[in-house]
């Protein structure tokens, strides 16, 4: 009965210890040195690089949300969005986004 009792006991915690060390962050994919023209900037760990801030580019998705979207009365710069459209505010830039297709229609600085 013991030896059953420590075998289920091993089984278990080696079961634990594999499912902890798959459950650990994966940081190996992250890049460690960047291009002089190419800002990466860091979200709730997806990387949007400063070249995706452009026209006719898909607007990510973990930056739809309400706390990113901005009225543009409060901004001189920003221009009155049209049907279908939002700007959101995302790292100091102001983007104009399609909300049917999620494509940047412009982006203010």
């Amino acid at each position: 009965m013991k030896k059953i009792i420590s075998a289920i006991a091993f089984t278990v915690s080696t079961a634990l210890a594999a499912s902890s060390a798959m459950a650990a962050p994966n940081d190996h994919h992250y890049p460690q040195h960047q291009n002089s023209h190419q800002q990466v900037v860091k979200h709730n760990t997806h990387h949007v690089t400063k070249d995706q801030w452009k026209a006719g580019h898909t607007y990510p998705s973990q930056y739809r949300g309400a706390g990113y979207k901005v009225d543009h009365k409060q901004y001189k710069k920003l221009s009155r969005p049209g049907h279908n459209q939002q700007w959101y505010k995302v790292n100091g830039q102001y983007v104009l986004v399609n909300t049917q297709n999620h494509h940047i229609i412009k982006t203010v600085r």
